[in-house]
């Protein structure tokens, strides 16, 4: 049994004659399957598979020997699709090297995760930074994006990811880092796609973790810790033609940092999350999908620690609209998939109080400098077609597909002065900002792209096909070419090697262009006396670096024409050892150009330019294994090695959610997400009297930092290898018992365990030169444990 790349289908059903249930068969994990005296003449065998077309071959025994069969599959037509659920276009194709993690998975996670940014960090590649933010390849998110059933729905003003899904509407999670197929566009890292399910074919209900955490301390209830409760309604509104899935969660996570005390270490986060999801199977050759998803946010004391205490940090306030109507309908034996998708994000950052920053080697005081208001929308038109298989030297399965985009982003920034104290307290430095004005940007994208996936022979096939994307806004037109192969070289399809070569580009977050229009700086250094001994006044200003004009980029050469790109590499063998275990290595090279980065130019002119000069590099091993002993129960283990590094002053730290005070300059060096090593293993494990274990256990390499003067100036190159924080190393499990009450209802009592080895994993770092303590690690986590309890029904 094979499909048509003649890759091995393992348990795929068989049965002889008409009757399924009589006799039937699995196949092994190399497609073969055997029949013991089965009746001689003409036999017809049926094969079913998920994914693929029911087959029926006629076969003749004659009783003179054994008889062997080999047969083929093809895929599910588009529109016995239809008429079960219509997926959403598998984000991997055969040359992409993907992270995946599945519905049963995702809800299963040691850490209990609520919305999918919780589970990302539990695939290789993905981490998440001392500030919250993923970091996919060593950098930040808004390098990346994020979609959800093919809708962009990353923050077109700051690129970054915002709140995600509920998990227990989600499908499958799907990363790819530089995928080589040409449908996937606007980023230089990789990719995020989350796939939402369909209302179940039966009401089915859910309410979980509806208790609350208290706050115990030294053997006393104190208040609230966190509450998280979730409740899901799921099924058909009409039988077989309409379905419905909808989940509301509140959040409230009063998230403490230990390297302060207790009352004065909490952010307190709170939000709703709300999905709703309507499928409507017109026809079997027809499905309309519309969803819409809300979330409002507010976070009090956005992360506080102890070089920032409460006071000093700002506060965030959201309110996110995401609303999409998605068509797919057979036509002509292909598929034409139309999606429209509208979307608000509004934001508003300020600080405690209006009081100056003040900055000192030990620690800062007074409030948080800057303020801000902004409302970003997104309008998106999508359009896909796959005419179906072509047999023309080989198989060709060909998809075109293009898209709209209009975007705008308008607001007001402000900031009150910074002020620099040495350990006397004497003023040092002063900044004052000036000059800031109301902004309000548009762009305007389209894209287009042509792909295909060649079926030479059953042992090897190809991905091949081009992007072309133009940002507005940018004045830049982009080319991104993408090639990819996979080959299976021995029968059986146990083995099989990708690879491809691609070229990738940003899209431009609008916040760039509205850096002129923050307030103008002016610094005032003091003498130790007290006396003024420089005054310099600094221009915000925007460059137009996109590189040179070539066949894969062209721009007009106008400020702010930027072009960030990436070109990738990879190969990667995967071989399975038996039906149970699955092993994978890959490597993988990137290189980034065109960044934007903050640049400080002249010491007449005093410019502080967004210009595209940045640089960055990226190379990767990594070793993975998936055992699976029995259904239900597996391992997942992965090591990787790797190297992050490039220009420090990207721009998400000067505009955005939460800029800078400091400028400093714009060295290449070790990234601030680089961790050389990383294991990670998960999985599930049954135990005796029905419980399960969900272990999680991780160990890397700590994340560099770098050491500052009493000024916040760089001292020695920052982020190097002799400044890093210790190793981190954390072993979580959690302990799953279920109940069966009354046949429709389960109870589901959980306890979870955090930091079983007590390792001590350093929050932070004395790093200034002036601090007595420079150079000591502080902050830590102890040993902690977790009760949960969800009622399924």
């Amino acid at each position: 049994m094979q499909n048509r790349s003649g890759v091995a289908i393992s348990d795929a059903k068989l049965w002889l004659g008409d009757n399924s249930e009589a006799g039937s068969q699995m196949t092994d994990a190399e497609g073969t399957a055997e029949f013991s005296n089965p009746s001689c003449g003409d036999v017809v065998v049926h094969a079913s598979s998920d994914g693929f077309q029911e087959l029926a071959k006629t076969i003749q025994i004659t009783g003179a020997g054994p008889v062997e069969a080999t047969l083929v599959m093809a895929p599910a037509t588009v529109q016995e699709n239809l008429e079960v659920r219509a997926p959403t276009p598998v984000i991997e194709a055969s040359s992409s090297a993907t992270g995946e993690l599945r519905a049963e998975e995702v809800k299963e996670l040691p850490s209990v995760p609520a919305t999918v940014a919780e589970t990302l960090t539990h695939l290789p590649g993905l981490l998440r930074s001392a500030d919250g933010e993923i970091n996919i390849s060593g950098t930040g998110e808004y390098h990346g994006a994020f979609v959800v059933n093919q809708a962009d729905v990353t923050d077109p003003a700051t690129g970054r990811f915002g709140p995600t899904l509920p998990v227990e509407v989600v499908e499958a999670i799907n990363v790819v880092k530089a995928p080589f197929v040409a449908e996937y566009g606007r980023f230089t890292t990789g990719i995020v796609s989350v796939e939402t399910h369909r209302g179940a074919d039966k009401w089915h209900t859910e309410l979980d973790d509806p208790f609350p955490d208290f706050r115990i301390r030294s053997g006393h209830m104190d208040g609230l810790r966190n509450s998280t409760p979730r409740a899901l309604l799921s099924g058909p509104l009409l039988h077989n033609r309409l379905y419905m899935i909808t989940e509301v969660q509140y959040y409230l996570d009063k998230h403490p940092n230990l390297t302060l005390p207790y009352p004065f270490n909490e952010s307190k986060q709170e939000f709703v999350n709300s999905f709703t999801q309507f499928d409507y199977i017109l026809s079997t050759r027809h499905l309309l999908a519309g969803s819409f998803h809300f979330t409002p946010q507010h976070v009090n004391f956005v992360n506080p620690e102890y070089f920032n205490p409460q006071p000093v940090t700002p506060s965030y306030a959201q309110h996110n609209y995401e609303a999409t109507l998605a068509d797919r309908m057979a036509i002509h034996g292909g598929t034409l998939a139309s999606v429209v998708s509208l979307q608000r994000f509004d934001a508003a950052i300020g600080g405690q109080g209006d009081a100056d920053t003040v900055l000192t080697p030990t620690g800062n005081l007074g409030n948080y400098f800057a303020r801000q208001y902004r409302e970003a929308r997104r309008g998106e038109w999508l359009e896909t077609w796959s005419p179906g298989q072509i047999s023309w030297a080989g198989v060709h399965d060909l998809k075109l597909g293009s898209s709209l985009d209009v975007l705008t982003n308008s607001g007001q920034f402000t900031a009150h002065p910074v002020n620099i104290l040495d350990l006397a307290g004497n003023l040092l430095r002063r900044i004052e900002f000036t000059d800031g004005s109301a902004y309000e940007v548009h762009d305007f994208g389209s894209a287009g792209f042509v792909q295909d996936h060649w079926i030479l022979k059953r042992a090897f096939t190809l991905d091949f096909g081009a992007r072309f994307e133009r940002q507005g806004i940018a004045n830049s037109f982009r080319m991104g070419p993408r090639l990819g192969f996979a080959w299976t070289p021995f029968g059986g399809g146990r083995t099989i090697i990708r690879g491809g070569y691609g070229r990738f580009y940003d899209r431009v977050p609008l916040d760039v262009y509205t850096f002129n229009h923050y307030p103008q700086r002016t610094v005032t250094d003091y003498s130790l006396d007290g006396n003024i001994e420089t005054i310099s006044s600094y221009t915000n200003a925007l460059g137009m670096d996109a590189g040179p004009n070539t066949l894969l980029v062209h721009d007009r050469r106008a400020l702010g024409s930027f072009a960030p790109r990436n070109a990738t590499w990879r190969v990667q063998l995967e071989q399975r050892i038996s039906r149970q275990v699955v092993i994978q290595a890959l490597y993988e090279r990137s290189r980034s150009a065109g960044l934007v980065d903050l640049e400080q130019f002249g010491t007449n002119t005093n410019l502080l330019t967004l210009n595209g000069g940045g640089r960055s590099f990226y190379q990767q091993a990594e070793f993975s294994a998936r055992i699976e002993w029995k259904r239900g129960q597996q391992i997942f283990l992965s090591y990787t090695r790797s190297r992050a590094q490039g220009h420090l002053n990207e721009f998400s730290g000067f505009v955005g959610n939460f800029p800078l005070p400091l400028i400093r300059p714009n060295l290449f060096s070790n990234l601030p997400g680089d961790s050389p090593n990383r294991l990670l293993a998960w999985g599930r494990v049954s135990a005796p009297l029905g419980l399960y274990i969900l272990p999680l256990i991780e160990f890397r390499n700590g994340f560099p930092y770098a050491s500052v003067d009493v000024l916040g100036n760089y001292v020695g190159m920052p982020n190097r290898e002799q400044t890093r924080f210790p190793n981190f190393v954390s072993a979580d499990a959690r302990f799953v018992k279920d109940f069966k009450y009354r046949s429709k209802y389960t109870l589901r009592f959980s306890v979870s365990g955090f930091n079983l080895t007590n390792h001590f994993n350093a929050l932070s770092v004395h790093a200034n030169t002036a601090d007595p303590q420079y150079g000591i690690f502080f902050g830590n986590y102890t040993r902690r444990y977790r009760a949960d309890f969800e009622l399924l029904f």
